[in-house]
């Protein structure tokens, strides 16, 4: 019994020390509801937000992982990259790709910012759905660059004279090391 006590005690303080990183610590995750994916991008742990992306562009675009390159991504940050494309040939295998860049807190790798490009057919579905939005892209200023804040993100598409992407950065951190401090202080 008195084994049985110490095994359980073990796991649950190991379980209590094996938080994510999140700006709500220690809240790990402030998704709405496990059906809508949206949720902050920037300081939070990057398996977290690299899988719900995944599963958002797998069930909701029909999109896959085709390559992901980390050989950027050091020991203290760096960049790592996901490259998706269409699951069905009909619709031209466009492609999405998600460039990370991360930095580490208490050795988690930690998104800083994130730069999506890609085909502007899949670029606007993702920013509409993905933040579910209702901004109009389609409008006489069709050509203007739109931002959105969701938590501490400013997410933003730039049309780019026909070259767009999605930039998406914190408002409240200006650096990691700002982050790791406020972490810490959450952390208690």
């Amino acid at each position: 019994m008195k084994k049985l006590l110490l095994l359980t005690y073990l796991l649950l303080s190991i379980s209590a020390q094996s938080q994510e990183v999140s700006p709500y610590y220690p809240a790990k995750h402030v998704v709405d509801r496990a059906s809508t994916f949206t949720s902050q991008i920037t300081y939070f742990d990057m398996n977290y937000i690299t899988n719900n992306i995944s599963e958002f562009l797998k069930y909701r675009m029909s999109m896959v992982v085709t390559k992901s390159d980390d050989s950027k991504l050091l020991y203290d940050g760096g960049s790592y990259t996901i490259t998706y494309t269409d699951r069905l040939a009909q619709s031209g295998y466009k492609i999405l790709v998600f460039n990370y860049s991360i930095g580490k807190v208490d050795d988690i790798y930690t998104i800083k910012s994130l730069k999506i490009t890609g085909a502007e057919d899949r670029l606007i579905p993702f920013f509409v759905n993905f933040w579910q939005t209702t901004k109009n892209f389609t409008a006489p200023a069709g050509n203007s660059d739109v931002s959105l804040l969701t938590g501490q993100d400013v997410a933003k598409f730039y049309f780019n004279k026909g070259k767009p992407y999605i930039m998406v950065t914190n408002n409240t951190f200006k650096s990691i090391e700002e982050f790791k401090a406020y972490f810490q202080k959450l952390k208690g």
